[in-house]
């Protein structure tokens, strides 16, 4: 599933360069949510890993920064 989404780094609830770490994150995080809002894993063009709540896309591409989603939790 390598979909471009644009997202705001700030908006990013982990970052971390190993994804075994950051899914690890994901599924704690995705455990103790109140919402039924899916969270992704998306890599930058330098390798790092970030997990973003979905509704955070970005439409302006002068106010985010070009992801290719990896997982969906």
């Amino acid at each position: 599933m390598a979909e471009d989404v644009l997202f705001n780094p700030g908006n990013a609830i982990a970052s971390n360069v190993d994804p075994n770490e950051l899914i690890r994150t994901a599924q704690l995080t995705s455990d103790k949510r109140t919402t039924n809002e899916k969270v992704v894993m998306v890599r930058d063009k330098d390798g790092k890993h970030l997990l973003f709540e979905v509704n955070d896309k970005e439409t302006d591409p002068s106010k985010g920064t070009h992801y290719k989603i990896e997982q969906e939790f």
